[in-house]
């Protein structure tokens, strides 16, 4: 091992998983290169097929904080997200979509004060500017009181409202084998964050919008799901059956499964094994008819 290498790790490592749109990506990088708090790599993961990431942005790369690498083949929602997570070599993870952005010159030092300053806790969020595509504000969003203390109670009460947002308002101490689920896209984010808090739930919230976000357009991602009954179904309640092991199912969580499966129009048997995902999850089987007892 490259001791030299080692001893220079950055304290923050900002993860950029990419995906074409290198105009937003740029608008990114440049809010990055202006933070007053300047220990910090930026590893960007691109996962486009052609090269129009690394032509655009080639004016940034010199910069030693910034390393891009090219996945010699798509990897895809979540598993680019990994392989940022993977390359990191900081003590915290500050995740970034290439279309979100840090709001002013000082967000990553509020991110890093927070967990430097609260060392018994590993996970922070704030809340964030939701913008259009040109980056006007349309609104901000904010966990409310009340959804910060059910946080505070169990991470499980994410389940299923995901009240802290983007992984691009998150800011967490990296930890070995804390990744996003593969198997997932949709609620993948819940996922990890539950996954993040299970072991320490003591977090810190910042209430400043210290990230905007662009809501101006949709994601391939939620293009993607919103809406597809296939994809809904299967995560719901294959996240349900992941976490069900782990904390006592409460009604509000069988009263939403019940509302997905009639959303959908899953009332029997059959209509179950017309989903594309049945086969990773034959739980789903058992769980209906025990659903359809209660609703």
């Amino acid at each position: 091992m490259n001791l030299l290498y080692e001893s220079m790790k950055p304290k923050v490592s900002i993860c950029i998983p990419a995906f074409n749109q290198p105009k937003f990506l740029l608008r990114t990088l440049r809010s990055i290169m202006i933070q007053t708090y300047e220990d910090f790599e930026v590893i960007i993961t691109g996962d486009s097929p052609s090269d129009l990431v690394e032509n655009d942005v080639g004016e940034l790369l010199p910069n030693p904080k910034l390393i891009y690498y090219k996945n010699r083949k798509t990897l895809g929602t979540p598993e680019n997200w990994n392989r940022a997570l993977k390359l990191a070599r900081g003590e915290y993870i500050k995740f970034l979509h290439h279309d979100d952005w840090f709001t002013d010159q000082n967000g990553l030092d509020v991110f890093v004060n927070a967990l430097e300053q609260n060392p018994g806790s590993d996970f922070a969020f704030s809340s964030c500017f939701a913008c259009d595509i040109n980056g006007k504000v349309k609104f901000t969003h904010s966990a409310m009181e009340q959804q910060i203390t059910l946080l505070r109670q169990s991470p499980y009460n994410l389940y299923p409202h995901n009240f802290i947002g983007a992984p691009s308002v998150t800011f967490f101490r990296r930890k070995e084998g804390k990744y996003f689920d593969p198997l997932l896209k949709w609620v993948v984010d819940i996922d990890l964050y539950i996954n993040l808090l299970s072991g320490n739930k003591d977090f810190v919230f910042l209430p400043e919008p210290l990230v905007s976000i662009n809501s101006g357009s949709d994601s391939q991602v939620t293009s993607e799901c919103t809406n597809n009954r296939d994809i809904e179904v299967f995560e719901w309640l294959y996240l349900f059956f992941k976490l069900k092991s782990s904390y006592k199912v409460k009604y509000k969580n069988l009263k939403f499964i019940g509302f997905l499966l009639e959303k959908h129009q899953i009332r029997s048997v059959a209509d179950l094994h017309r989903l594309k995902e049945i086969e990773k999850l034959s739980k789903i089987i058992t769980a209906l008819l025990f659903f359809k007892k209660i609703f």
